[in-house]
């Protein structure tokens, strides 16, 4: 059964299955270590990739051969790409987003101003993809849940598996590198809410269209603002963790546990929480 599909559904005699308790949601959530496919990368939670190793020089009348095929330019524009994006990666490190020019980041990398803008034509890109693979794969996700599944469920699961990941050991230093970056440039703040709002408005129009909803109904944009607040929430965590320290199973552990309460919360309702006494 897929995490979370026990959340609510129906006997075949058309009875109403409600799980025992909130933690029944997801009890069959798997840990990082044991997901069969890596979490795809999430914006603003990893640092951008290093450039990579030069292919070897092809050799003989074939590899010359093969060097002259449509692939030779694609290889080396994303060579070039991968080495804008080290070089900016070092260079905001060093000192901050805000203080360093794109002039400066082409000189880095051995390459012209206009190079830089044809690969990325805002600043923010070199941080932030203009597309995160998060988008496509939380959509499969809520598209490929299993019947009596909901939509909380199957978005929230997978933003808690994703998210428990960032406690890896070999994650962290890019979330604490992020984090820095991020928190250190309101135009990197603000760049980074917009694409959560992206995120939100793509997850909300598909739960309209799959439920047919009429104009103006609010409950797709709830569930996805939701789903996309917890996201936003653990991401927050992983970074104050990550500043301070903590990392490996620790962090995996916090983050998989007040995940596991947050979509508890989305799949029950808030009505019994933080009642007055």
């Amino acid at each position: 059964m897929t995490p979370g599909a026990q959340a609510i559904g129906r006997t075949d005699s058309g009875d109403e299955i409600r799980p025992e308790s909130p933690e029944a949601v997801v009890r069959e959530l798997p840990a990082p270590e044991d997901a069969e496919e890596e979490a795809p990368a999430l914006p603003g939670a990893a640092a951008p990739p290093a450039a990579a190793e030069p292919e070897p020089p092809a050799r003989g009348r074939r590899g010359r051969r093969a060097l002259r095929g449509p692939g030779l330019r694609d290889r080396r524009r994303q060579q070039t790409r991968a080495t804008i994006i080290e070089a900016a990666a070092e260079l905001f490190a060093e000192r901050g987003f805000d203080a360093v020019s794109v002039v400066e980041i082409a000189q880095r990398a051995g390459v012209v101003e206009k190079t830089v803008f044809n690969h990325f034509p805002v600043k923010e890109g070199l941080v932030f993809e203009a597309d995160p693979p998060m988008r496509a794969a939380l959509l499969e996700a809520v598209r490929r849940r299993p019947a009596g599944e909901s939509v909380s469920a199957a978005a929230g699961t997978f933003v808690v598996r994703a998210m428990s990941g960032l406690g890896a050991p070999e994650a962290a230093a890019g979330v604490a590198e992020m984090a820095r970056v991020i928190r250190g440039s309101r135009t990197l703040q603000v760049r980074e809410r917009e694409i959560l709002g992206e995120l939100t408005t793509a997850l909300a129009e598909l739960i309209a269209e799959e439920t047919q909803a009429e104009p103006g109904e609010l409950a797709p944009w709830l569930a996805a603002h939701a789903v996309l607040s917890l996201y936003a929430a653990l991401l927050e965590l992983a970074r104050d963790r990550v500043l301070t320290g903590v990392s490996g199973p620790a962090l995996s552990a916090e983050l998989r546990a007040r995940g596991e309460r947050g979509l508890a919360l989305l799949q029950f309702g808030l009505a019994g929480y933080a009642k007055r006494r």
